[in-house]
């Protein structure tokens, strides 16, 4: 479906702002600098964001309900819970490899941020991670994991890990390439929460 002039003059004030967030940080840009940059007055700004920091919360909203959109549609193809992770894990890394500037402002800005809880970004961040616990709790289910794990802790762990590997690649620039982690990261994870053979094998 086509976007309105309105979604489109909307959606390059928040690309912009991304941009221009992520290369001077929160503090150091105004929205005279993000007008400039866009091409549009300030007041046009003002017209959808009534703050700067409203303009900062808005920006993960659309792009995570997208990428969480199509997490949930690769899964429902993917058979075993281990390798739903591993797509999990490639799909977030991915993503953030191809978003730079999205992934600093989101590692950077507004994951220290407490009002940021409040957010529809932050509301749809929530909602689409569930998709992990539900695959924990499904290998779980189906002995593929141990039965003693506690999902919300082993998606901590894969969650916390993905953070701190993309916030030292956005403030260092190393790895060149993100996804070399995903074969690493899942298969110390897996190493640890899989059953048993003989448990595989009941």
């Amino acid at each position: 479906m086509a976007l309105s002039k309105i979604e489109i003059r909307k959606k390059n004030i928040i690309d912009t702002a991304t941009k221009v967030f992520s290369q001077r940080g929160f503090q150091e840009a105004t929205i005279t600098e993000i007008a400039k940059e866009a091409k549009v007055s300030e007041a046009s700004i003002y017209e959808y964001f009534s703050t700067k920091e409203g303009l900062l919360f808005s920006i993960p909203a659309e792009s995570s309900q997208t990428l969480f959109d199509l997490m949930a549609f690769h899964l429902r193809l993917i058979r075993g819970a281990a390798n739903k992770l591993r797509a999990i894990v490639f799909l977030l890394m991915d993503s953030y490899q191809n978003s730079p500037d999205f992934a600093a402002v989101l590692m950077l800005f507004l994951k220290h941020n407490k009002k940021f809880l409040d957010t529809k970004g932050h509301h749809a961040i929530k909602e689409g991670i569930k998709q992990i616990t539900q695959v924990i709790e499904e290998g779980i289910a189906s002995n593929e994991f141990r039965n003693d794990l506690n999902p919300y802790l082993v998606r901590s762990m894969i969650l916390g890990t993905i953070e701190h590997l993309v916030t030292n690649w956005v403030m260092t620039g190393t790895p060149e390439t993100l996804t070399d982690f995903v074969d690493p990261l899942i298969d110390n994870i897996i190493l640890g929460i899989e059953a048993s053979p003989s448990k595989l094998s009941t």
